[in-house]
């Protein structure tokens, strides 16, 4: 049973698109609309279009598109009923109490919440224990963090048994299939019928999502003959390693106030930095950054300070780092650690003031990729300022904007003692050479897309001619009710070629003839989210085309003249539209 209009009128009315969605991404007003970087595909031109007075949005780049339930639903990975609660949870919007929803995915996410709250619980007690004792030794002795940090982070002990978390949960009313599917235990290799405890004697650190959710965690070894030092719960219904940064819900805040964000490898670099003040910063748990993490750094921040280990593995981390947060806009600065392997030692070492200095004294991006050109080169002779030259070259070149070119491009002349004059005519050969790589690289992604094939309506990549008068009358019926009768006696839904546009036509002729809201909204529920996507893809792209009566007349014949044994002329959607635009030029 689909919800009230009412209810979705005053749901959408109390969650404006644009002002959920900014508070996600981060919009530019082009007069009435904005657009935006797409949060579900990378970047670096926003592709992503946002219409407040016809409640959408659309990305010509991914697809990606619907209302502001829509993209609830696919940016924090919801089903339709879970995205409604969570819009109607922030806009102050009472429930319908009927509203004959099955909620088995929202009570299984739930459920999870309850189940990771409970393991939570029962690692936090194994502290407390005798067999505790050693792994609070080393969290208090050893890692230097107060009883007050161990409690606000939630921290605790997996006992050193291969089912003491599982005979604890299964006590609790929780099942094997639910304790496997939620990465707290595993299935043997050898034997599928038994199961063990996915962490064994570790440190535990919860990981909380942004609304305070218990999503999964992380174990670090205490004995050093462990494999693995570091263990973090698989992907689960409720977590996702790409999407997730360690200690986010703590950092959000502060990153919001200072716009600035302090990236770390490991949960203790993260913690040991909370503990000494510095609550904006996060970690990616064990991941290299991903360019999902960087949106939701995005989101909080614009700078972002890296703080990642002082090794071979940290630095090739940062270079990764750079490039991703470059990506999504960010300003990104690195930080030198003298003295120290990562910002949890340093600040052991030497405390909080002496990071905080180190912070001011961050080199930006590009002095770190230059200086990170010197690595393995002997600067004292000249094949090795050579060989360096030909690396901080590329540098140079990927620095798009010219003024900071020119003066880092005068900065390695100086150094160097070659003049600029050479630097630029080197900067220029190369330069020269990627764009046109970067011409025959677009020639194809044009040549590939143009034969992009359709995987929401397949049958139009063999249809193109009457998928494209199908869609064209769907928006003529969207954007005029009143002709919606005419238009349904003269073609029914069976004259309809593509079984997806048939679909659309026969939702939306039977909404306008019921006298039923037809907005993008109506279709949620009914269209999953992908598809809800391509009818937005429709609206936007024939608004373009200024269809009145005389075109949708031509549209039907299109498809009243349909003959199925013929074969059809292959002809792309714009020589179809060109076609049509001479026909009514003759008439």
């Amino acid at each position: 049973m689909p919800l009230p209009i009412d209810f979705i009128e005053r749901l959408k009315a109390a969650n404006p698109i644009a002002e959920v969605m900014s508070s996600y991404v981060t919009l530019k007003r082009t007069g009435r609309d904005y657009v935006c970087l797409c949060p579900f595909h990378n970047e670096k031109t926003p592709s992503c279009h946002i219409h407040p007075d016809k409640e959408y949005f659309h990305c010509f780049g991914c697809g990606a598109g619907g209302d502001v339930i829509t993209f609830t639903m696919k940016y924090n990975n919801l089903d339709y009923w879970e995205a409604v609660k969570l819009l109607a949870e922030r806009g102050g919007v009472p429930l319908p109490e009927d509203n004959g929803y099955d909620s088995k995915r929202t009570d299984t996410r739930k459920r999870f919440y309850e189940m990771n709250k409970t393991a939570a619980r029962f690692f936090y007690h194994q502290l407390k224990t005798p067999q505790g004792k050693e792994c609070l030794d080393y969290l208090i002795n050893k890692r230097k963090l107060s009883i007050e940090t161990i409690k606000k982070y939630g921290m605790g002990f997996a006992p050193n048994s291969w089912s003491a978390l599982k005979s604890y949960m299964l006590s609790d009313g929780f099942t094997e299939e639910e304790l496997e599917q939620g990465s707290l235990i595993s299935r043997s290799q050898k034997n599928t019928r038994n199961t063990f405890d996915f962490f064994v004697n570790r440190a535990m650190f919860p990981f909380i999502d942004l609304a305070g959710h218990i999503v999964g965690f992380g174990g670090r070894a205490l004995t050093p003959d462990d494999k693995r030092k570091y263990l973090n719960s698989k992907d689960t219904l409720v977590y996702s390693k790409n999407r997730f940064l360690f200690s986010m819900n703590f950092a959000k805040n502060a990153a919001v106030k200072d716009k600035t964000i302090l990236l770390c490898e490991g949960n203790l670099d993260v913690i040991s930095l909370n503990q000494a003040g510095f609550e904006n910063a996060v970690a990616s748990c064990g991941t290299a950054l991903t360019p999902e993490q960087a949106k939701i750094i995005s989101n909080y921040a614009d700078n972002v300070v890296i703080c990642y280990d002082a090794d071979g593995a940290g630095q090739k981390a940062t270079t990764r780092a750079i490039k991703i947060l470059g990506e999504t806009g960010l300003k990104t600065t690195v930080i030198k650690m003298n003295g120290a392997k990562d910002p949890d030692e340093y600040i052991n070492k030497f405390g909080a003031d002496h990071f905080r200095h180190l912070l001011k004294k961050s080199d930006g991006a590009i002095e770190f990729e230059l200086e990170k050109c010197k690595d393995g080169i002997d600067m004292d002779t000249d094949i090795g300022r050579i060989d360096y030259l030909k690396k901080a070259y590329k540098v140079l070149a990927d620095i798009s904007s010219p003024t900071e070119r020119e003066i880092y491009a005068k900065k390695v002349a100086a150094e160097q003692n070659v003049s600029i004059t050479t630097v630029n005519a080197e900067l220029n050969a190369i330069l020269k050479n990627r764009r046109y790589q970067y011409s025959k690289k677009e020639w194809t992604r044009t040549i590939t897309f143009a034969d992009k094939r359709d995987t929401i309506n397949p049958e139009a990549n063999e249809h193109r001619r009457e998928s494209a008068a199908e869609a064209g009358i769907i928006y003529y019926l969207y954007n005029n009710h009143d002709a919606c009768g005419d238009v349904l006696k003269r073609l029914p839904p069976d004259k309809f070629v593509t079984s997806f546009n048939r679909r659309v036509y026969e939702s939306l002729t039977s909404k306008i003839t019921d006298l039923q809201d037809c907005s993008v909204s109506s279709f949620n529920g009914e269209f999953s989210s992908e598809e809800v996507g391509k009818i937005t893809e429709i609206l936007e792209k024939y608004s373009e085309l200024g269809i009145d009566a005389k075109v949708a007349e031509d549209y039907i014949n299109v498809l009243l003249n349909y003959k199925p044994k013929e074969k059809q002329e292959d002809i792309s959607d714009d020589d179809f539209f060109k076609k049509f635009e001479e026909m009514r030029k003759k008439n």
